[in-house]
């Protein structure tokens, strides 16, 4: 029976409820009940609960962003334009889901949910690296997976904080993000000594907890 059922068409139907309900299993057992489909059935597809549901969305957000971006009739030129378009993207697909996402990040803000926390986060400043064409290993590939990790955090950050900024003024605090970024390579030879030894630091953390198929070759 669970072979049978699609995990995002759950999470589809939970995110209905969870404005109301939060990220529980009512929210759970309430789109179960929308989708006609037993609640036991539905909870065997999240092994770890509303840890598991919160990891299906934000997979399924990561799908999503894929989709869309493949979806551009003009593709961004240069790296960091790309990967500006990928952040855009992904508040643009959120917005909808805005409560979804704030009450999201609360819960994984838990000591508890930590590891998981870092594995979502690591899972889509991945993909975005990957689809910005990056390529990289070694020192490269975990700091720029460091750097837009901060990035991308300090956005949803400001995003779940300013929900009527509008569009471009979002736009331009990624904007600003990235050009801080992006002058990291300019720093001092002791500088960047520094910064190495805290990059493979958080990418030893990374290394642990994220499966083989999305660590470096």
């Amino acid at each position: 029976m669970t072979n049978d059922i699609d995990k995002n068409d759950v999470i589809r139907a939970m995110l209905v409820h969870v404005p109301f309900d939060g990220w529980t299993e009512q929210a759970m057992d309430s789109a179960a009940d929308d989708l006609g489909i037993d609640r036991a059935s539905v909870s065997a597809l999240f092994p770890q609960g509303v840890a598991s549901a919160i990891d299906a969305f934000v997979a399924l957000s990561d799908e999503d962003m894929v989709r869309a971006f493949a979806e551009l009739e003009t593709r961004p030129e240069g790296v960091t334009a790309t990967i500006k378009a990928l952040i855009m993207i992904r508040l643009d697909g959120a917005t909808p889901y805005r409560e979804a996402v704030s009450m999201a990040l609360k819960t994984l803000g838990r000591p508890q949910h930590a590891a998981l926390a870092v594995r979502i986060l690591y899972r889509t400043v991945d993909r975005m690296w990957r689809l910005a064409g990056d390529r990289s290993v070694d020192f490269n590939f975990y700091s720029k997976r460091a750097l837009l990790a901060g990035v991308y955090s300090a956005t949803l950050a400001y995003w779940v904080a300013n929900p009527s900024a509008g569009r471009e003024k979002y736009e331009r605090f990624v904007s600003q993000r990235l050009r801080e970024v992006t002058i990291l390579p300019k720093v001092t030879a002791p500088a960047r000594k520094a910064a190495t030894v805290g990059v493979q630091m958080v990418g030893r953390m990374i290394g642990r907890l994220s499966p083989p198929w999305v660590r470096p070759s």
